[in-house]
């Protein structure tokens, strides 16, 4: 058993392949999707070792900088270990490999990832010491089986709110952009709080949102309180599935949640959408969130979850040291 780098070659590109699959049956690659992949990656520190063991690859470990999290310091890892192969060590040792060759003093986090349902790999993990920092799902709800009279009757009433699509708001309200704009920026404000937030101009939040190409006022729900507009929800077009509808947002301002507002919300935008013949709304996100929840009552079947993991790393006082900035236990 021995350690190596990756070198690029066809033979390592298709051990990666060949591990990946038997790893992800259900969302297979190809050798000619990871070479653009890495190709694809920008010009960053990316370390990639290989474990050998009896002449073939048995195993593979990335760790690099996590740079499609856009924050400086962030590292990410990442080993998958031939089935064959595996508790005998080997994940271990191209894991203490990799952080042994990682930039320590640039080092700021150290993430990771795991599927919910793959057990090995998240007792792996949790072994060198990640804990887990968020989940994201992919769910789907069948709209031939969504009933909205028969679920409106097992929710809480949200009385004395009131529900219209925009586009008829958009010919009986003459300042209807201004209050669109003035309450996704609450929602939004109320959400990064206290983290300060900039409104957008008309121009801006038109070209962004209402000039979108996915964008239909139809299926952009509003609920208001007289003349008060106090949430709201969106769906999009998928870009590759004509027949589904994404869950694009949904807010609700702060004194009226938990009052069945937004689940009332959804219950008209899943209706509109069943109504103009699209057969699903997908929907990805935390499944343990308050929306997860809603969207779980409403007849969603959730996907195993995408588990976010981080390794907490020791910073040493840099008043009382002068050693590296991280000392990294594997």
């Amino acid at each position: 058993m021995y350690l190596r780098d990756f070198n690029d070659s066809d033979a390592d590109f298709r051990a990666l392949v060949a591990m990946e699959n038997q790893t992800w049956p259900d969302t297979p690659t190809t050798v000619e999707a990871q070479r653009e992949m890495a190709a694809a990656r920008p010009d960053i520190r990316w370390d990639q070792r290989v474990c050998e063991f009896d002449g073939s690859v048995a195993g593979f470990g990335s760790c690099g900088e996590a740079f499609w999290l856009g924050e400086s310091g962030a590292f990410h890892v990442y080993v998958v270990v031939n089935p064959a192969h595996r508790r005998q060590g080997i994940g271990s040792r191209i894991f203490r490999d990799l952080l042994d060759r990682a930039p320590t003093a640039d080092m700021r986090t150290l993430g990771s990832g795991c599927r919910e349902d793959q057990i090995g790999g998240m007792k792996f993990l949790q072994a060198h010491g990640f804990v887990e920092v968020g989940r994201d799902a992919d769910a789907e709800l069948d709209l031939a089986e969504f009933d909205m009279i028969r679920l409106a009757e097992t929710c809480k009433d949200p009385s004395p709110a009131r529900f219209r699509p925009l586009a008829p708001l958009t010919e009986d309200c003459p300042d209807w952009m201004e209050r669109f704009r003035d309450l996704a920026y609450r929602i939004q404000a109320e959400a990064v709080a206290p983290e300060v937030l900039e409104k957008p101009s008309a121009q801006q939040f038109a070209e962004e949102h209402l000039n979108a190409k996915d964008f239909n006022p139809y299926l952009c729900w509003i609920a208001r309180d007289r003349t008060d507009w106090i949430g709201m929800t969106e769906l999009r077009a998928t870009a590759d599935d004509d027949t589904a509808v994404e869950a694009f947002r949904t807010g609700v301002a702060r004194a009226w949640r938990g009052r069945g507002v937004a689940t009332a919300l959804k219950l008209h935008a899943f209706g509109s959408a069943k109504a103009q013949e699209y057969a699903k709304v997908v929907a990805h996100g935390d499944p343990d969130s308050s929306i997860g929840h809603i969207h779980r009552r409403l007849g969603f079947k959730f996907q195993p979850a995408w588990v976010g993991l981080q390794k907490p790393l020791q910073i040493p006082d840099s008043r009382t040291t002068s050693g590296p900035s991280h000392n990294l236990q594997p």
